[in-house]
């Protein structure tokens, strides 16, 4: 049963849409500087619907998602593998810290045109660029989560006479999973990031060349309704992200199981 309150949050979202498009479309009829600047939402809908039927949009949408996802993956992975093996050394973590954080605080445009040398100006080049802008956020929650790990498990598990891998896959997995976890939602946005800025540094297809495209020919509804296809993406992402989520406790059941000491 649906309840009242979400009834009447969702009615006022849409009423607060209704209400900017409103506003939009008058200022856009009633100045020209604001209609170059801004365009109106019906001249927007327009151009998204030629780019659609024209100028294949989907496809440019699947190529920028593929980059952004399969980025998400690859900087999600890596990023909290090192987070988590660093809980066997709290030495070789506090040592290596502040390089990580050095990187992590360079922007990325820094980092674009080695990737270009380094993938050439191809599909890799933009998954190795959301790869980079993911993976220190995957790292930092992974290895938050594994520190702050409850005690008296390990202490149980310890006394139980478990091997450190053991306590690592038991224990300090599962309770960092959450942390894990959370960082995917939190690269979403990170991961789209480093797939537009590939395309826009050099691309010839994708969400992010359509933009730079429009905006070169002062199209700017057009680079709007391209943007529109990456909100829905993020969109997309996210909700995938969402979903992992909230099925934890089952990724939390597969890694832990109850034998865990040696006969």
């Amino acid at each position: 049963m649906v309840r009242p309150h979400f009834i009447r949050i969702t009615f006022l979202q849409i009423l607060f849409c209704l209400i900017v498009i409103a506003a939009w479309e008058c200022a856009g009829r009633e100045s020209s500087r604001v209609f170059f600047e801004i365009g109106t939402p019906l001249v927007t809908l327009r151009e998204f619907f030629h780019l659609l039927f024209q100028e294949h949009l989907l496809k440019h949408f699947l190529i920028t998602g593929s980059e952004a996802a399969v980025g998400l993956i690859i900087g999600t992975v890596i990023g909290t593998s090192a987070g988590l093996s660093l809980w066997y050394s709290r030495s070789l973590a506090l040592a290596a810290r502040p390089f990580i954080v050095a990187v992590a605080t360079l922007p990325i445009f820094a980092f674009a045109p080695l990737m270009i040398v380094w993938f050439g100006i191809g599909w890799g080049m933009k998954v190795a660029l959301a790869a980079f802008s993911t993976v220190f956020v995957a790292f930092d929650q992974a290895y938050r989560g594994a520190n702050l790990t409850s005690s008296d498990r390990i202490e149980v598990l310890t006394a139980m006479r478990a091997t450190p891998t053991q306590i690592f896959t038991k224990a300090v997995v599962p309770g960092a999973i959450d942390w894990v976890l959370s960082s995917m939602r939190l690269n979403v946005g990170f991961g789209l990031l480093g797939a537009f800025i590939g395309e826009f540094i050099a691309a010839d297809r994708g969400l992010g060349y359509l933009i730079l495209r429009a905006s070169g020919l002062y199209n700017i509804p057009r680079a709007l309704a391209a943007a529109f296809g990456i909100t829905v993406l993020a969109f997309l992402l996210n909700g995938v992200a969402w979903y992992i989520e909230l099925h934890r406790r089952s990724l939390v059941q597969l890694i832990s199981v109850p034998r865990i000491v040696r006969r």
